[in-house]
């Protein structure tokens, strides 16, 4: 028999996770007849056939779910080794490529990111902003980038996934441009999910996962004065609700130095309790470097120090505020799915 090598595995694993000789061509930067050389060659040196080709792309055959098993060991084995032989050398170098939400780049990097480059002096820092409808999953699979945090769970055969951090969403508005509101120091003051209705606010497009979960539990802008703005960047919206008496939903940890210094009220919702959670991402064969790992576990750190303090109370039918236990939406927290191989009978 002759030999297989890495690069047929590399492309054998990329055919199976995408479904596509044409996406796994462009995921390891070939050609897709180069790629569908590789394949032939990969069949006739194990005497199987992988994959049922069919015009709307390709699909495992009994032969390649057994060959991708072994395969996917291979490139782990290969990814651990690499990595600890990087970790003996004693110093952590390198680069670093992560992906982050805008929501997390205003509530932890500041306070973070100087202490860790002081610790990691040789290693390159390089972190994208997420956007609504992003490409961080792809770029992932692809190794655009090392890693990226994001709000909703992809499902993609090449990524692995676990939660990273749960925030509450709170009404963010102006002190000094609320009806009849003067500015004032004040502690936070639950909100009903159901009177947002009546507000006017500056949200997300539908495509966000935190309009989402607001639409899955009250009917925004429809209660008489409601109206609603849509603005996907963070700074724009803070910048709009600044200046006028128009109000936004964000997670607690986007505007924790405003609510700290007083110039924005940053009411937590209730009734239910709403929470936007983050998982992070990165590839099913890949061991993270221990410079990204380290970058991870103290920007999580900081995430956790920084986020306010879950409101104790819940507001109550007279508007009062009374003393409950919290309730989440079951919108708000989505259920942990298992990535799991579609192939896999």
């Amino acid at each position: 028999m002759d030999s297989i090598d890495l690069k047929q595995i590399r492309c054998f694993v990329a055919a199976y996770e995408e479904g596509s000789f044409s996406k796994a061509a462009a995921r390891e930067h070939c050609t897709q007849p180069g790629l569908s050389l590789h394949m032939q060659r990969l069949e006739a040196t194990l005497s199987q056939q992988l994959f049922h080709r069919t015009a709307r792309g390709v699909t495992p055959t009994v032969a390649g779910r057994q060959f991708y098993a072994s395969c996917t060991e291979v490139l782990d084995s290969i990814k651990s080794a690499k990595q600890r032989m990087m970790d003996l050398s004693g110093s952590i170098a390198g680069s670093i490529r992560i992906g982050l939400p805008p929501a997390l780049f205003k509530g932890a990097l500041s306070w973070m990111l100087p202490g860790y480059m002081q610790t990691h002096p040789y290693v390159n820092v390089a972190l994208f902003e997420g956007i609504v409808g992003g490409s961080f999953p792809q770029r992932v699979v692809t190794g655009d980038i090392e890693a990226a945090v994001v709000t909703t769970i992809p499902s993609h055969l090449g990524l692995k996934t676990s939660h990273f951090f749960s925030d509450q969403l709170v009404l963010v508005t102006n002190p000094g441009r609320g009806p009849g509101q003067k500015r004032k120091q004040r502690s936070p003051v639950p909100v009903l999910a159901r009177d947002l209705a009546k507000r006017k606010l500056v949200l997300p497009s539908k495509q966000h996962t935190l309009r989402q979960i607001m639409d899955g539990v009250v009917r925004l802008g429809e209660g008489g004065s409601g109206r609603i703005v849509e603005i996907d960047g963070v700074l724009g919206k803070l910048d709009l609700v600044r200046h006028t008496d128009w109000a936004t939903i964000l997670p607690s940890i986007a505007v924790a130095d405003e609510a700290r210094q007083q110039t924005l009220y940053a009411d937590p919702i209730c009734e239910p309790d709403l929470w936007l959670e983050y998982f992070l991402i990165y590839p099913t064969h890949a061991v993270l470097s221990t410079a990204c790992r380290d970058f991870l576990r103290q920007l999580k750190e900081t995430l956790e120090h920084n986020r306010p303090a879950p409101a104790p109370r819940t507001a109550a039918p007279d508007g009062s505020a009374e003393t409950v236990a919290p309730k989440r939406a079951a919108a708000a927290r989505p259920q942990r799915r298992r990535t799991t191989d579609p192939h896999h009978r």
